[in-house]
């Protein structure tokens, strides 16, 4: 896999998506990456080529999930930066000044050798959470405003207004609460 860093915001998403399939965040529905299958289809739905994936690739990628996890609460930007080396350490990988289509120069990570479907993804969301805090800052780094959901997420929007962790669920969600409470207190008077 070769990860180009200007490209942040995929990466810094596809680790909020990666996070948000615990069972911490979906405590009613439980992991939403339950076997090898669920694994391919959440990879697949969001951009990931896969090859086959078995139980330990399962495990692995849940393991990185805690560790992008633990990366997206840090209570610093400076132990962001240590967490991810640390995870980005695990993964044999070099970073080189790369020609892209003619059209210029950019850095790009390359796993080396044939990494396994953790260790591209470690890469992956790895450089794409340290170029998103030095391109977006700490503040972006976020826990969702929803006071039932456990999500966390990396603001990528323009505006960096973002409050959900998933805007379609959690924001919903809140959005419907508001409106029934505001339509019982118009209907009690």
């Amino acid at each position: 896999m070769q990860v180009l860093f200007d490209d942040y915001t995929q990466g810094a998403a596809f680790a909020t998506e990666l996070v948000n399939t615990s069972p911490t965040v979906w405590v009613i529905a439980g992991d939403q990456l339950s076997d090898p299958d669920a694994l391919h289809s959440f990879l697949v739905e969001n951009g990931v080529d896969t090859a086959v994936l078995g139980e330990r690739d399962l495990e692995q990628v849940r393991a990185l999930r805690e560790r992008l996890r633990a990366i997206l609460d840090a209570s610093s930007p400076g132990e962001i930066v240590d967490l991810t080396h640390e995870l980005l350490s695990t993964v044999p990988h070099r970073v080189q000044l790369v020609e892209v289509d003619g059209s210029g120069w950019r850095w790009q990570a390359t796993t080396d050798g044939v990494g396994t479907a953790v260790q591209e993804l470690t890469v992956f969301t790895g450089y794409a959470l340290l170029s998103a805090l030095r391109m977006l800052g700490f503040e972006r780094f976020r826990a969702c405003a929803s006071p039932t959901c456990n999500g966390v997420f990396v603001d990528v929007s323009r505006g960096g207004r973002r409050r959900y962790c998933m805007p379609g669920l959690c924001g919903n969600r809140i959005n419907v609460a508001n409106h029934r409470q505001r339509r019982n207190m118009l209907g009690d008077k």
